[in-house]
C-alpha cells in the first residue's frame, strides 16, 4: 500500500502511515467560504510522540483484506509488516469516511491462503430460467435446470485453481477462472448423456455467450486467510 513505510511508537502503539499526503494541506468551510491550512502530519506525529521509543516499519507485501477490496476506504485489512528483527501485523480500519485511517499493530500473522473453486450458481441458474429458451423458444423447467447445475459442478472439479485467473474489482479475495476448452468439452458430453442434440447446441451456445470473464459461466476462486494472533518471528 502505497510506499509500504510506517513509523510504530512502542510506548503506545500509535502507527503512522508515511505517505505522500503528510503534508497536505486541510480544507475546512467556514461562513460558506473554502479555508485552507497548512499541515505536516509526520512532523505532527514526530513532536506528538518525542522522547517516545520509535521504530520504522516495512511491509512485506503481503495483506488480507476480510471483506472488500484495498480500494474501499471503510474495508477493514490486516498487512504483513517488519521492523527488521520481528514480524507482525498491522490492522487498518476507520471509525468514518470522516476520519483518517488507523493502524493498529497486533502480534501475529496470516496463515497460509485457503483457496476454493466454485460455479456461480445463483447466476447461472437465473440466467437459465429468465433468459435462456430452447428451440423453439421454451422456457427450462426446474427439473432441468438443477441437472445443468449439477453438470456444471462436475465439470469445475477438474479445474487447476492454478489456472490463470482475472480479479474481481470489487473483492481482493474474489478472482474469476474462465472455462478452458477442455473442461467445456467435457461439460458439453455429459450434456450430450441426458438431452437432445438441438438441446446440447442450445447449451453449448450459452455456455460460449457466458465463459468470458467474470460471466456467470466463469468459475469462482475464493482465497481466503487465517489471522493467526499471538504468531510472530
Amino acid at each position: 500500500m502505497d510506499n509500504g513505510k510506517f513509523i510504530h511508537c512502542r510506548n503506545c502503539g500509535a502507527v503512522h502511515h508515511v505517505t505522500g499526503f503528510d503534508k497536505a494541506p486541510n480544507y475546512s468551510l467556514i461562513a460558506g467560504q473554502t479555508n485552507e491550512s497548512p499541515a505536516d502530519d509526520w512532523r505532527a506525529f514526530m513532536i506528538q510522540h518525542a522522547g517516545h521509543r520509535l521504530e520504522a516499519l516495512k511491509a512485506l507485501g503481503e495483506q488480507y483484506f476480510p471483506i472488500g477490496s484495498a480500494a474501499d476506504p471503510m474495508a477493514v485489512g490486516f498487512f504483513a509488516v517488519t521492523n527488521g528483527q520481528e514480524e507482525f501485523l498491522l490492522r487498518r480500519y476507520r471509525i468514518s469516511i470522516n476520519e483518517p485511517l488507523r493502524f493498529e499493530p497486533i502480534a501475529g500473522r496470516l496463515g497460509e491462503p485457503v483457496l476454493a473453486l466454485e460455479i456461480q450458481e445463483r447466476e447461472i441458474r437465473k440466467e437459465l430460467k429468465q433468459r435462456f429458451r430452447w428451440a423453439p423458444g421454451q422456457a427450462l423447467n426446474d427439473e432441468k435446470i438443477d441437472l445443468i447445475i449439477a453438470l456444471i459442478r462436475d465439470a469445475a472439479i477438474g479445474v487447476d485453481t492454478r489456472s490463470a485467473a482475472e480479479p474481481s474489482y470489487a473483492d481482493d479475495n474474489v478472482s474469476y477462472v474462465a472455462l478452458e476448452t477442455p473442461v467445456k468439452d467435457a461439460l458439453l458430453k455429459q450434456c450430450a448423456r441426458h438431452f437432445s442434440p438441438a438441446e446440447v447446441e442450445a447449451l453449448r451456445g450459452f455456455v460460449e455467450t457466458h465463459i468470458d470473464g467474470g460471466d456467470v459461466m466463469a468459475l469462482v476462486l475464493r482465497r481466503r486467510f487465517s489471522i493467526e494472533e499471538g504468531v510472530g518471528s
